[in-house]
């Protein structure tokens, strides 16, 4: 068998889009900067939300654990613990929009904020809505 050999510079190439390949499956469902602080806030959210309600309420936007009082007519942990929120799943896809974050699970969409914090829940329980003019409906949400 006739073997050919590249040329040092196909070679790099070659190597060089391995090692892009490689890069981009390590990073497939996640875009932009802080995409992988942004899901892991929402899948500790995800978690403690089933099992933590005071350390979830710690996750949530200034202006949602506000509002999830004032609807609820009770403190955070207790209306977080009313609230039917699905059970914890996989990530699916992440996407970064300047600062704000969407995080999609198999089950639910949680929307993210970046504050001088760090990133911080800004509604949960998202399923799809009904229409354009409400793309999701959120069992938890507020600003």
């Amino acid at each position: 068998m006739n073997q050919r050999r590249l040329p040092d510079g196909g070679r790099r190439f070659v190597v060089s889009l391995a090692l892009l390949a490689g890069a981009l499956v390590g990073v497939s469902g996640c875009n932009g900067p802080g995409a992988d602080q942004a899901a892991q806030v929402a899948q500790s959210f995800a978690q403690l939300a089933g099992t933590d309600t005071a350390q979830a309420c710690g996750l949530l936007a200034p202006g949602t654990h506000d509002e999830v009082e004032k609807a609820a007519k009770k403190g955070c942990a207790e209306a977080l613990g009313d609230d039917d929120l699905p059970d914890a799943s996989a990530v699916d896809t992440v996407e970064v929009f300047g600062h704000d974050a969407i995080v999609r699970f198999g089950n639910d969409t949680i929307f993210l904020a970046r504050f001088p914090e760090g990133w911080r829940v800004t509604a949960a329980g998202c399923q799809p809505g009904p229409s354009d003019q409400k793309p999701y409906d959120c069992n938890v949400s507020g600003g």
